[in-house]
């Protein structure tokens, strides 16, 4: 149908898409995208080429008009290629001898989803839209009528339900590895308590003091990075095909995880430099 392309946001890069020009009495067009074209015309122009399912003799029944650019439309598989794929005007039919073929060509005229393209998604469309298809086709049912956004939402739950349980085990990792370096820096500070209360005994800077925790844990931090961003570009290429729309060495987000575990290391650092700054030199002497 005219503008349906320009509908779902499918760019023509060769040719043209359907016109009103496209009926009944018109020879049979079809639009193909650029996986057809590198499949099966390769290095040639593919406007004006005839194509046809099944048997040599309808070899020239369609004529390509039109190329778009590779999307995906009506596939679940989003972990390989986009395939060939070729499009009919809806006021077309094209017959054949083969009765299974011809059920299945009348059955592609069947309308199940109609797609709308409204500015802004203006308030009450959901009845304009029922109302005007009441007026064409009384007998038409309309079961629902769907933001597109929430069309693509629904087709990436599991993905998106993957994504959201990976990132909450994340988290959860972030703030076990945050709470184990706090106890190993406290740890660490009790430790050096008689170390801590000489040296201020001596003029040492608090300052200078509150800075032992968080250099010490930036080293720990910097020392997983080190390993962890090599671990991650590894595991990222074995994981490639359960990744959509992701790069497996995307460096803005090797850069925020690497932000991330270091802002976790310095919260975990706060409380022990701060202990470690508090201490009176002279309790501290008298401990050691």
């Amino acid at each position: 149908m005219p503008g349906f392309f320009e509908t779902i946001g499918a760019e023509i890069v060769q040719g043209r898409p359907f016109t009103e020009q496209d009926t009944a009495t018109t020879r049979n067009v079809a639009v193909v995208n650029q996986a057809f074209v590198k499949k099966f015309f390769p290095g040639q122009d593919p406007i004006g080429r005839h194509f046809g399912p099944g048997k040599i003799q309808y070899s020239g029944l369609y004529e390509i008009v039109g190329v778009v650019k590779d999307i995906r439309y009506m596939t679940y598989d989003y972990k390989t290629a986009v395939g060939a794929m070729y499009w009919f005007p809806e006021t077309q039919t094209a017959h054949d001898e083969d009765p299974n073929w011809q059920t299945g060509e009348t059955y592609s005229h069947f309308l199940y989803n109609i797609v709308i393209w409204a500015r802004g998604n203006p308030p009450g469309i959901e009845k304009q839209v029922r109302r005007a298809l009441a007026s064409l086709y009384p007998d038409l049912v309309v079961y629902t009528i769907e933001p597109y956004s929430q069309v693509v939402s629904a087709d990436f739950q599991n993905q998106s339900t993957i994504a959201t349980l990976t990132m909450l085990f994340g988290l959860l990792g972030l703030l076990l590895a945050a709470v184990g370096l706090y106890g190993v820096m406290a740890y660490k500070v009790e430790q050096r308590t008689g170390d801590i209360g000489v040296r201020m005994a001596l003029g040492a800077d608090r300052g200078r003091v509150a800075g032992m925790a968080p250099r010490s844990s930036f080293l720990q931090v910097g020392v997983g990075i080190g390993i962890g961003v090599p671990s991650a570009l590894a595991a990222g290429k074995l994981m490639t095909n359960q990744l959509f729309g992701v790069e497996p060495g995307n460096p803005a987000l090797l850069l925020f995880a690497a932000l991330v575990l270091g802002l976790a290391g310095l919260v975990a650092s706060i409380v022990p430099a701060w202990r470690a700054a508090a201490v009176d030199p002279m309790v501290a002497l008298r401990n050691e």
